[in-house]
């Protein structure tokens, strides 16, 4: 994996050439591509290749080693540990060619370890839940991850057309029983067009998708084992007759998916924008120990709508979505021949969300000032048919960040700090015949979920000119949370590299 990260970084290094084309120097560009009211639209190129073509005039390139360290005095939600410490490699590079065409590229390479990881064992959890792998006794997971990607993007008259491809690998393993060892591949393609008008651009995207994950779960010393494998469908059910502690077996998940959208820009950054997008993603678990006999299959619908404006120094956006998670659990015959005889649609997960931001930025004399408020609203909604379980968490947060950025001609600094509040206005859990150790896992999960925070942020980026197209940088960052109960969770990252 490092050999073909290299390889990858080394398909960015032509990106310099483009930068002596490019009218302004590599501090300059730099602010241009971190400026605000960039950032508050920033997904509206990145989702759509079409749209990548106007994302800037310049060209920037980037490398760089990235520390990331989260420490909790107790897992927010234990199926991600209460801690993690990954370093990795970085790499992305946007490259205007000419007038008529862009193009772009990123890699990585991440490896950590996460901490005290309970109640799943199941690569990309967030991704793949209820229908997950899980035991009460955890432990320690080791993580490796590989991605790369790029895009291009070219005007034919009035019409812009740009694919885009991305490759993501990793897998994760632990030394002690239950022993997961999940290797994950995922990959994407999309398509994309653009169609010019006078003063804006109407783009439309289409994105196939393949997933695929290998689970494989051993037990050294089986009698001793204190904890089983189970097969989870949601709020606390489980497959008794595949749950089990023998010495090994084997899961899969198998995913398709696709999404569309439609997108509406202006050609030259001032204007309105707005995005429609519609996702579906359905993934099958596949007991490979038993014939590869599909035993759940989960269904993923999201639609998000988005707009935004965006005029000189200030920019306004708002955005919000619907998503529906449903599980489907199948049942095969005895007979040995893995025959489905009957499936039924038992957990439906609907999460609502919603979220506003407006950016304004003022300069006075050599320093840029920034101050963003933001409200975000997120509400889930999961039942289970029999017994009839259910649980239903809302979340509202305020937050305003503020940031101040000095541009010398050797020097570039930005200085960002910012707050945010959770309160949860509403919550219920009803479980029924749910094992005790079950119960008090998904009963606290929601406390914590439920409760109020604090959640402060501060980062400090400062670059150095090398010359007028080359720069080194160092960043670092920490965002704690403070929650009302006595407890804090602290992230910390680190980053230094080149730019280019």
């Amino acid at each position: 994996m490092m050999k073909a990260l290299f390889l990858s970084i080394l398909a960015l290094l032509p990106a310099a050439a483009s930068a002596q084309r490019d009218t302004l120097g590599v501090l300059e560009r730099s602010s241009v591509f971190s400026a605000e009211d960039e950032r508050a639209v920033a997904g509206f190129h990145t989702e759509s290749p079409a749209m990548m073509l106007y994302r800037s005039e310049q060209s920037l390139s980037q490398i760089s080693l990235r520390i990331d360290l989260r420490r909790e005095q107790e897992a927010l939600l234990q199926p991600l540990g209460d801690g993690a410490f990954d370093g990795g490699f970085y790499a992305e590079s946007y490259r205007r060619l000419s007038e008529r065409s862009a193009t772009w590229a990123d890699a990585r390479y991440v490896r950590g370890n996460r901490r005290n990881v309970c109640w799943n064992s199941t690569a990309d959890y967030l991704l793949l839940y209820p229908c997950i792998t899980a035991d009460s006794a955890g432990g320690n997971l080791s993580t490796e991850e590989y991605a790369f990607g790029g895009g291009y993007v070219h005007r034919v008259g009035r019409f812009d057309l740009a694919i885009r491809g991305d490759y993501r690998a990793g897998q994760e393993y632990r030394q002690v029983d239950p022993r997961p060892h999940n290797v994950v591949s995922d990959f994407t393609i999309k398509l994309g067009v653009g169609m010019q008008f006078p003063q804006y651009v109407l783009g439309l995207d289409l994105q196939g998708r393949l997933y695929k994950q290998d689970q494989d779960i051993d037990f050294f010393y089986p009698p001793g084992a204190s904890s089983s494998e189970l097969y989870m469908t949601g709020l606390g059910s489980y497959y008794t007759r595949y749950s089990l502690n023998s010495e090994s077996f084997n899961i899969g998940y198998d995913g398709k998916g696709c999404l569309l959208a439609a997108q509406l820009m202006p050609r030259h950054a001032k204007g309105w924008y707005a995005r429609a997008a519609f996702e579906s993603l359905t993934t099958e678990r596949l007991n490979k120990s038993n014939n590869t006999v599909p035993i759940t299959r989960l269904k993923t619908r999201q639609a998000t709508l988005s707009a935004a404006y965006r005029s000189g120094r200030w920019c306004l956006r708002a955005g919000g979505g619907y998503e529906l998670r449903r599980s489907i659990e199948m049942i095969a015959d005895r007979t040995g021949h893995s025959v489905i005889v009957d499936e039924q649609a038992m957990y439906k997960n609907r999460i609502w969300h919603a979220d506003a931001e407006a950016t304004v930025e003022w300069r006075r004399g050599t320093v840029n000032y920034m101050l963003s408020p933001r409200a975000e609203w997120r509400q889930s909604t999961a039942t289970y048919a029999y017994p009839v379980r259910r649980m239903r968490l809302a979340q509202f947060c305020g937050a305003v960040r503020g940031s101040a950025e000095w541009l010398r001609p050797q020097w570039r600094v930005k200085a960002t700090a910012g707050i945010g509040c959770y309160v949860s206005p509403d919550e219920e859990v009803s479980l029924s015949n749910v094992l005790n150790n079950i119960s008090e896992y998904l009963t606290y999960t929601a406390a914590r979920l439920s409760g109020r925070a604090v959640a402060p942020e501060v980062s400090l980026r400062a670059e150095r000119r090398l010359s007028r197209n080359l720069a080194c940088f160092a960043e670092a960052g920490w965002t704690p949370r403070f929650y009302s109960g006595g407890l804090s969770e602290h992230v910390l990252t680190a980053t230094f590299g080149i730019l280019f």
